[in-house]
């Protein structure tokens, strides 16, 4: 069989082609996945900042408001008779808030 160094050349060539778009194309996928991995952690990431911040505020919020509430509560137990039978309740409910706090 004679030898074509042209047709070989092709061949080899074409060969060598198709096996590099295909090797691209597979790096494109693969590229194109870790994109959409990396967008999708992004998006959970700022969810669960906004989240974050979201609950630090209502509980920073809540905070102050328990802090009043037993301020006020102690006003009132101080101003009531000793034998008021919720005194004792009020004074147990609101060393749990402040314990809590």
């Amino acid at each position: 069989m004679p030898d074509y160094p042209v047709i070989s050349g092709l061949i080899t060539g074409g060969l060598g082609a198709t096996i590099g778009s295909v090797i691209t194309a597979i790096m494109q996928v693969t590229s194109k996945r870790s994109e959409a991995k990396a967008n999708a952690a992004d998006l959970v990431t700022n969810a669960a900042g906004r989240m974050i911040d979201r609950l630090d505020k209502d509980n920073a919020e809540l905070r102050t408001a328990f802090l009043m509430l037993t301020d006020i509560l102690d006003e009132i137990i101080d101003d009531m008779s000793a034998d008021d039978p919720t005194k004792a309740r009020l004074r147990k409910a609101n060393l749990a808030a402040k314990k809590a706090l």
